[in-house]
């Protein structure tokens, strides 16, 4: 049987277990990735982000062997579907720091992705996705720590946490970033949120 005819659109198992299922044959098999990512491209939304949601949980596990597939994943983050578009997002923030190179170009789109796009999860993995890329190097965490900075405020400060958990991997790979970013932090540690409250003391108190 096919790797696809196991998904849950196509197999009518509607729980999660069936894609969890197919992502641990992928965990076990990665060349089964290439099955996967061809059909990320169908026009069908159910099965393309039953893809999308195996990629994505390989990819909490072993980001390597989803790397390779970035460009399926890119091409993915303007679809109408918002399933599609969310998957595609956390699967890519999930492998930004195997593929700093296909991030890089993606630092515009990500950015506009955060101020308009309409569902919040793809706005949180854009951040996060971010994050991953500047915490590859000096020069990317230079690049991106103005983009976070906006991503504090956007929406009403409601992705207000995760910026504040993106700009860690900033300050880690570039220390130049700390005092700046512990004057956000001590801004934010009374903050009416208990989850930017708990970001920004983590920011605080990072070495």
């Amino acid at each position: 049987m096919s790797i696809i005819a196991k998904l849950s659109s196509q197999s009518g198992d509607r729980t999660e277990a069936s894609n969890k299922r197919v992502a641990g044959h992928v965990l076990k098999e990665p060349a089964l990735l290439a099955e996967i990512a061809q059909a990320l491209a169908s026009h069908d939304a159910k099965l393309a982000g039953d893809c999308a949601e195996v990629m994505t949980i390989a990819a909490a596990r072993e980001p390597a062997i989803v790397a390779p597939h970035a460009n399926v994943l890119i091409a993915l983050l303007d679809d109408k579907d918002t399933r599609v578009r969310w998957e595609a997002m956390h699967c890519l923030a999930e492998i930004a720091a195997q593929v700093p190179e296909k991030i890089a170009p993606l630092v515009r789109r990500l950015d506009e992705k955060i101020a308009l796009d309409k569902s919040v999860i793809v706005r949180d993995y854009a951040i996060l996705a971010l994050g991953e890329y500047g915490g590859t190097s000096p020069a990317a965490a230079k690049r991106v720590w103005s983009n976070l900075r906006r991503a504090l405020i956007l929406w009403d400060g409601k992705h207000a946490s995760k910026a504040l958990t993106a700009m860690q991997k900033l300050v880690a790979v570039d220390p130049s970033l700390k005092p700046d970013a512990q004057k956000i932090a001590q801004g934010l540690v009374d903050h009416k949120r208990a989850s930017v409250r708990t970001a920004a003391k983590k920011l605080l108190k990072q070495n």
